[in-house]
């Protein structure tokens, strides 16, 4: 019995070691990757990005010369317009006083009868052609006064021409201004809307980052559990070989004890006939050697019949066989899984096989995904079947109906604990984890049908 146990154990270690933990490494390391396309895509985005900012920068700082030169070109108009109403505020200024002077002029013709001046600069000319001379040196003196203001007004009326257009481009150049700035503005928008998405692509980066390092360590964390679970494997053979070696010593031990009384018998039997002395003997020392608490209970040696103690022997000889074939079927009937309370839950948290492998610690730490745990309970020697019992794991496989209201995830399968089964409505009660519920560390119990799934029976 305790070879085949240690038997048992041997075979169900090296099945999970290698079938069960080869699947649970490939998961982790298929995840490691996932995580690495992730954060080169990452990366790529950001690289993308920041040659984005890059070119905005530049279009910004195109903009802001623009935006600097028209400043620039808006005092040197400024200045003008100041110099040019300044010359017209000498201008008005020079015109109002000719306007001043000529006004009094004529004043002073009507009030003081000065064209009769004019007439006695002609009474009293010396001769006609210095009368004409006084008289067009008087108009000269009139007409060239009035030039001078309609003169003064013609460069009075150039110069507003002038600020007029001085304003012009200053508005011009305003708008200009104002519509760059605008532009400007919303490059920079657009720059810091950029930024804020670099930013963000950086801390996704950052949080897978996280990601990985943690399946790092869970996954240098599973190797290590492998070695330990590998050295406890050899360790259980080389103890395997010791009690297997001191199972066979106690077998001899035995034999070699019974033979004086098989001696005895012998000699009894010797004495109560001659005639069969030699067969008795034998068939008695036979009976012996098989099964030693038989011997006394057997009475037919001592009659003369060779023929009936041989009989009587061949059936202690069946009846030792038959109780060696009973044995041997009470040791399959009576093997249990191997138990796995002690090796920690290596499972991550918020999955059902973490809540199912908290809740049950008997069940293996390396069975694989919810839909693969039928398989490795029975390669570890569960006993696995279609028939609920409270306490048993229930499984559901990839895609598989739970319960009628949602359906197990179509690559890794479900599992969960059944807390109790009605046989009357034919339900079981379930608690289970997993991260589509509320709570996903558990409990999240539910009451279905127990028919169509499989099961695992400590």
């Amino acid at each position: 019995m305790k070879k085949q146990f240690l038997a048992t154990l041997m075979v169900s270690s090296l099945l999970l070691t290698t079938i069960v933990t080869p699947v649970v490494a490939d998961t982790i390391d298929d995840q490691i990757e996932q995580k690495n396309q992730t954060i080169n895509a990452l990366k790529g985005q950001q690289a993308s990005t920041q040659s984005q900012i890059d070119a905005l920068t530049t279009e910004i700082a195109t903009v802001s010369e623009k935006v600097s030169a028209l400043e620039a070109k808006q005092v040197e108009l400024g200045k003008e317009a100041e110099k040019l109403q300044a010359k017209i505020a000498d201008l008005k200024l020079r015109i109002a006083q000719r306007e001043e002077m000529i006004e009094k002029q004529a004043r002073d013709v009507q009030v003081n009868g000065d064209s009769m001046n004019v007439l006695d600069a002609v009474l009293e000319a010396e001769s006609l052609s210095d009368a004409i001379g006084r008289v067009q040196a008087v108009s000269t003196i009139v007409n060239a006064n009035n030039e001078l203001v309609q003169q003064q007004k013609q460069d009075q009326q150039a110069v507003e021409e002038s600020i007029k257009e001085n304003e012009s481009k200053v508005q011009e150049a305003a708008a200009t201004q104002q519509q760059l700035e605008a532009e400007k503005n919303a490059i920079a928008e657009k720059q810091a809307s950029l930024n804020v998405l670099k930013a963000d692509l950086a801390a996704q980066e950052a949080t897978a980052e996280g990601d990985k390092a943690k399946l790092q360590k869970k996954k240098e964390e599973a190797e290590a559990e492998k070695a330990r679970v590998l050295a406890e494997q050899q360790k259980a053979a080389e103890q395997a070989k010791v009690e297997e070696a001191q199972a066979a010593a106690v077998v001899d031990a035995p034999q070699t004890q019974t033979a004086p009384q098989a001696t005895k018998k012998s000699a009894t039997n010797e004495t109560t006939t001659s005639q069969t002395t030699e067969v008795t003997s034998n068939s008695n020392a036979t009976t012996v050697e098989k099964e030693a608490p038989v011997v006394k209970e057997t009475p037919v040696v001592e009659t003369n019949n060779t023929n009936s103690s041989s009989n009587t022997n061949s059936g202690s000889s069946s009846s030792s066989n038959n109780n060696q074939s009973n044995n041997s079927f009470g040791n399959s009937a009576s093997g249990g899984g191997v138990d796995h309370s002690n090796s920690g839950n290596m499972y991550a948290w918020g999955q059902c096989t973490w809540f199912v492998k908290n809740r049950a610690p008997w069940v293996g730490t390396y069975w694989g995904n919810g839909g693969q745990w039928g398989a490795s309970a029975a390669a570890d020697g569960y006993t696995v079947n279609g028939t609920p019992a409270a306490g048993s794991v229930v499984v559901f496989a990839p895609g598989q109906s739970v319960g009628g209201t949602w359906t197990a995830d179509g690559t890794y399968g479900h599992v969960a604990y059944v807390e109790s089964y009605d046989a009357g409505s034919n339900t079981i009660t379930i608690s289970q984890g997993g991260m589509g519920f509320s709570s996903p560390g558990g409990p999240n119990t539910a009451t279905m049908s127990a028919s169509g799934y499989t099961y695992i029976h400590r």
